[in-house]
């Protein structure tokens, strides 16, 4: 088949499925829940005669029908649908619309309770887009180990399907071992089963690339021919051409050019045989496209002769009317309506003007201001941290360790502050790690301590015993809700008492419900004021703006409503007030016996970290003080580090030097972040880059996040030390498993 038959075969497969879809386009309107499915199942194994475009339009008039399910049904459909998209533009090669595609699936699923072949499917193919779209097998071996982590119950299908992949990105790291010793494995199980026969092919071809990359060109050749042999005696042609391909590259790598012909031969064979197949499956889809049409017309053309004289002469009388009394009207009103819409309109776009500047005004000062406080506090947290791991006196050590509560206090405070326009528009999300309630309830009522006795107020701490003691939950916004009460009642309570209550836990499995009280016997809130309290910019009294700013409670409330909780408030004037709320905790030492376990049964695919000492790092920063207190945490840690001013300077070091990871600051003089990241990753894929930025704004963490931006991660400054070392062990892992 010539080139110009090809390009008249597929103009006419496209226009025959595009009639297709448009005629049965309503159908799908009154499909149930199982006749949707299959028609995804349909629709994916008929990618190739489709053709791309119809595919995309059939899967996107099914994700419109999938709204009319319950919640859950839809999940599953938009989570499959979205999986065949990124299938369809995996098929064409297009791997970063397949890459967004099953992250959104991805999203879904997550969604979901139950399902998990969707979920291990959906993460395979996630990590194929990495090992054969992106060549990064490191981040590939991620989702395979997320999925045996978030599998539980994995039948042997999944777990050779899991394997086979494991085995083509130990091949890419050259951890040749590992893979021949999984292939065997997958070579004998989908030989003893016959119905995965693709899969089969696939673990032959592995093989051969297994040799070939051994310098075992004869026993790569042989495994190359016996794919190929399985995918013509089960007509599979287009996995034979896959593996012809990849035989032809061979013999052309070993001088054998006169065989690499004639394979190239078989390969234009079974190209021009695949075509047939797909062009006499279109004709069966055409043919009952003419069936069911001849059907349709059929059932309907007598009650529609009936009633199309009837319906005609109606709808023109009607439209006669509407447009008589259109008329009139029109006529009297179409100068003075069109005098009011143009004034309008001006006024519009200037007011949309007006707003897009104040806009862009906020944005920048937003992010210019979050960045000028966030600076400082980094070098305050951190130095505060270092001095608190070299001063062991306790007398010292409990100062610099109220130092950095109250820094991490404020720290949040700012956040809170700049961010307090952003809370009803998303969501912020809460930190889960693990903390000792009871430290943590010590450590507020110490910070409090001085505040209370100004105010000739005694502060009591109750905590109940049954309370388990390590809890995962975020530290430091419990904090800022139980400081915004305290710091309250201290104010309006005067030679009086301040109560901090931790009580009632009820524990169900692994979970404990605490209720958290707040009590003074101040002075009060008025009847009329306790509902208005929790709003923003409200107070209590007219006078009590000289008290605070009025966002407290606002902001209290809706860290308590993002953890899961409801604050309530009693209150008698002059008698005091208590607030309280119950909020729920996963319990420390059930979780950590579970990761014991998960831990044990994971399968002996990880790649162990490196010496701490045998890193370097490389921090780019333009601040001095950051700089000293970045290369002391990471000293602490046992980490080698050097230092760049600039994202110049970072260019030209990474040149004359290898490093196993670097820091890079966004906003430097000669040559920012985002600049230096992109010149270096011209010359340098491998090197893990996380960026540091003092900006929360939505547009700079799209930009870190885009797959172009050359960031592996980002941490926003100043970060909590955990997540710091985690991150970093994290990528140095991934650099490791990509250079080996």
């Amino acid at each position: 088949m010539d080139s110009s038959k090809t390009l008249r075969y597929y103009i006419c497969l496209i226009w025959i499925n595009l009639f297709f879809f448009s005629a049965h386009a309503l159908q799908y309107e009154d499909m149930s829940f199982s006749e949707l499915e299959n028609t995804i199942v349909h629709t994916e194994k008929h990618i190739n005669s489709i053709g791309r475009a119809n595919s995309i339009m059939i899967t996107e008039a099914l994700l419109d029908v999938s709204e009319k399910f319950n919640t859950n049904q839809q999940h599953y459909l938009k989570g499959s649908l979205y999986n065949l998209l990124g299938k369809i533009y995996f098929t064409s090669k297009d791997y970063k619309e397949a890459l967004e595609n099953y992250k959104i699936a991805d999203l879904f699923v997550k969604e979901l309770k139950g399902f998990p072949e969707l979920a291990i499917d959906i993460n395979n193919n996630i990590a194929l887009v990495y090992l054969d779209g992106f060549n990064k097998p490191g981040r590939a071996l991620k989702r395979i180990n997320y999925i045996y982590k978030n599998s539980e119950d994995l039948n042997e299908y999944s777990q050779h399907v899991l394997e086979l992949n494991l085995a083509n990105i130990y091949i890419k790291t050259k951890h040749y071992d590992r893979a021949f010793r999984i292939l065997k494995r997958c070579q004998k199980y989908f030989d003893n089963n016959s119905q995965y026969t693709a899969k089969l092919i696939t673990t032959y071809t592995s093989l051969g690339e297994y040799y070939n990359r051994n310098s075992q060109y004869g026993t790569a050749i042989k495994h190359f021919e016996q794919a190929a042999s399985i995918a013509e005696k089960n007509e599979l042609f287009r996995l034979a051409m896959v593996v012809y391909q990849k035989y032809e590259n061979l013999l052309i790598e070993i001088g054998r050019q006169d065989k690499a012909y004639a394979i190239l031969k078989k390969y234009t064979k079974h190209h021009q045989t695949a075509l047939e197949i797909e062009k006499l499956e279109a004709n069966r889809f055409k043919n009952q496209l003419i069936v069911s049409e001849e059907k349709k017309t059929i059932e309907t053309q007598k009650a529609q002769q009936s009633k199309t004289i009837s319906i005609f002469t109606l709808s023109l009388l009607l439209l006669c009317l509407i447009l008589f009394c259109f008329f009139i009207y029109n006529h009297k009103k179409t100068k003075v309506l069109g005098e009011s819409l143009a004034l309008r309109n001006k006024e519009l776009k200037v007011s949309k003007e007006k707003s897009d500047r104040l806009a862009a005004v906020k944005t920048k000062f937003i992010s210019t201001v979050s960045h000028e406080l966030r600076t400082p506090l980094y070098g305050v947290i951190g130095l505060s941290s270092i001095l608190m791991e070299r001063i062991k006196d306790e007398e010292n050590h409990n100062f610099i360790k109220l130092m950095k509560f109250s820094a991490d206090h404020l720290l949040n405070l700012i956040n809170d502050v700049l961010q307090v326009t952003k809370m009803e528009s998303y969501e912020i999300c809460l930190d889960k790690s693990v903390c000792n309630i009871k430290n943590l309830a010590d450590d507020i009522k110490n910070s409090f301590e001085y505040q209370a006795d100004k105010n000739g107020n005694t502060l009591h701490l109750n905590v109940d015993d049954n309370i388990p003691e390590m809890l995962i939950g975020d530290t430091v916004r419990l904090s800022q809700i139980f400081i915004n009460l305290i710091s309250n009642a201290n104010k309006f309570t005067r030679n009086g008492n301040i109560w901090l209550n931790f009580k009632e836990p009820v524990i169900i499995d692994d979970t404990v419900q605490i209720t958290f009280e707040v009590k003074d016997d101040g002075r009060g809130i008025p009847t009329e004021k306790q509902e208005i309290i929790f709003e923003k910019f409200s107070q209590a009294s007219a006078t009590d703006h000289i008290t605070g700013t009025g966002l407290g409670l606002n902001i209290v409330q809706k860290l308590v409503n993002l953890h899961g909780g409801d604050i309530k408030v009693k209150s008698i004037p002059e008698q005091g007030a208590t607030f309280y709320f119950t909020i729920p905790f996963k319990i420390h030492e059930l979780k950590e016996k579970k990761e014991e376990i998960t831990i044990e049964t994971t399968p002996e695919n990880y790649i162990p970290l490196k010496n701490n000492k045998a890193s370097t790092i490389l921090i780019v920063e333009d601040n001095k003080i950051n700089q000293i207190v970045t290369q002391n945490i990471l000293k602490g840690k046992g980490y080698r580090s050097e230092i760049a001013d600039d994202g110049l300077i970072a260019v030209n070091m990474v040149k004359q030097k290898n490093y196993d990871l670097i820091l890079m600051d966004l906003n430097m003089p000669n040559m920012d972040g985002m600049e230096s990241t992109r010149i270096i990753r011209e010359f340098n894929l491998d090197i893990p880059i996380i960026a540091l930025t003092a900006s929360d704004t939505k547009d700079t963490i799209e930009e870190i996040l885009h797959p172009d931006s050359g960031f592996c991660d980002y941490m926003r400054k100043p970060f909590k030390k955990e997540e710091f070392f985690q991150k970093i062990d994290s990528q140095i892992h991934t650099a490791i498993s990509k250079a080996s």
